[in-house]
C-alpha cells in the first residue's frame, strides 16, 4: 500500500501558475489608453470603486488581485471577444478571465452609478440650454435612440433575437445628453423589437409624461407625442426643412455617443464579434460598457476619429401610427420658430 501511495505522488501533475501583470508600470500612458480603453489614474479610481467586490476572498498567493480583475475586464471590453489572448497577456486561464469578466462587469454595474436622468431644475436648465446651443430647439432634455449590439444565438427563443438585419442581437435603447452622456438606457428587449415598442414599455417614458421635464429628440421610428420630438415625414417649406436640419442636428449626438461607445468598446461592435453569452449577460455587459464610457468622459478621455465605427444603425421603419392634432400643433410651433 505505501508503494502504491508513493507512485500516485509521484504520477500527480505539479500545479503551475503563469506570471501576472496587475501592474501599469511597463506601459506608457498611451498605450495605457489604447489597451484599456481608461487612463491610469482613471483605472486607479475603477480599481478603488471596485476592490470591495474584485477582492479576492483568500490572502492566498495566486489568487487573481482586484486590480488585475479591473485589467482583464477592460481589456476584454475594448478589444472584443478574445479571452485566451487576454488570458495569456495577464497570466491567467481562458476559464479564470471568462469568470473574472463577469465579475467585473457585474462590479461594475453595482458600484457604477454615472447613469442619471437630470431630475433637478438646475439639472434640467443645463441640459436644455446645451441643446439649444447646439441646435435651436428649446425645451429639449435628451436624444433617444436604439442600436442592435450582435450576439450569439440564444438557445431559447432564438427566432426572437433576429433583428431587421437577419443576426441574433440585443435591442438597446439609449438616451444621451448634449455632450454625448449616457442618462438613461434599456437593456433587456430582443433584436426584433421594434424602437417604438421599447419606448412604450419604459419607465422613461413613464417619467417624461407624468413630470413633463422636457421633450426628447427622437428619429421617425418614434411616434410624434408631448415627449417626443421626431422629424417631418415630407418638408415641403424652407422653414420645415431648417427644421429637420436642427432636429437632425441635435439628435445626431445619440448616433454619435453610439459610435464612440462601440468604438472604445469593441465587444459591442461586430468587428469584435458577437457576444458568446446568454441575452441577460450581452445586456449587462451593454450596460457596464455605458457606465466606463461616462468615466472617460468625467476623466476627460476622447477617442480618435479613426476609432470612432459607425454604430450599424439603419433607419427603423417609420413609425405609423397618426399623431393627433394636438401634438402636431406643438410641432407646428417649432417649426415656426425656423421661418
Amino acid at each position: 500500500m505505501a508503494a502504491l501511495f508513493v507512485f500516485g505522488q509521484r504520477r500527480r501533475k505539479q500545479r503551475t501558475f503563469k506570471d501576472r501583470i496587475s501592474s501599469l508600470d511597463h506601459l506608457s500612458d498611451v498605450e495605457v489608453v489604447d489597451r484599456y480603453r481608461l487612463s491610469r489614474i482613471a483605472i486607479i479610481y475603477l480599481e478603488d470603486n471596485l476592490r470591495n467586490d474584485l477582492s479576492p476572498p483568500t490572502n492566498r498567493s495566486q489568487s487573481v488581485s482586484s486590480m488585475t480583475k479591473v485589467l482583464v475586464g477592460l481589456r476584454v471590453l475594448s478589444k472584443g471577444n478574445f479571452l485566451s489572448e487576454v488570458a495569456d497577456l495577464h497570466g491567467i486561464s481562458k476559464q479564470t478571465a471568462s469568470r473574472v469578466l463577469h465579475e467585473f462587469v457585474d462590479a461594475v454595474n453595482r458600484n457604477i452609478d454615472n447613469i442619471r436622468f437630470p431630475r433637478t431644475q438646475q439639472e434640467l436648465a443645463e441640459a436644455k440650454l446645451g441643446f439649444y446651443k447646439r441646435c435651436k430647439i428649446a425645451n429639449i432634455v435628451g436624444a433617444v435612440d436604439g442600436t442592435l449590439v450582435p450576439i450569439i444565438a440564444p438557445k431559447d427563443s432564438g427566432e426572437a433575437y433576429i433583428c431587421r438585419k437577419g443576426f441574433h442581437a440585443i435591442n438597446v435603447m439609449a438616451t444621451c445628453s448634449h455632450d454625448r452622456r449616457f442618462i438613461d438606457i434599456v437593456a433587456k428587449w430582443p433584436g426584433s423589437q421594434h424602437d417604438s415598442s421599447v419606448m412604450n414599455t419604459s419607465s422613461l417614458k413613464e417619467h417624461m409624461e407624468s413630470e413633463r421635464p422636457g421633450m426628447l429628440l427622437a428619429d421617425s421610428g418614434y411616434p410624434l407625442t408631448t415627449s417626443l420630438l421626431t422629424p417631418l415625414a415630407n418638408p415641403v417649406t424652407p422653414a420645415e426643412a431648417r427644421y429637420n436640419n436642427a432636429q437632425s442636428k441635435g439628435r445626431m449626438v445619440i448616433e454619435q455617443s453610439f459610435g464612440i461607445l462601440k468604438g472604445r468598446f469593441r465587444c459591442l461592435h461586430k468587428t469584435g464579434g458577437v457576444l458568446s453569452y446568454s441575452p441577460e449577460k450581452s445586456c449587462a455587459i451593454f450596460m457596464a460598457c455605458a457606465r466606463l464610457h461616462n468615466i472617460c468622459l468625467d476623466w476627460g478621455l476622447t477617442l480618435d476619429d479613426a476609432q470612432v465605427v459607425d454604430p450599424g444603425q439603419d433607419a427603423m421603419e417609420a413609425w405609423m401610427g397618426q399623431p393627433g392634432l394636438q401634438v402636431q400643433e406643438l410641432r407646428r410651433r417649432v417649426v415656426n420658430t425656423f421661418v
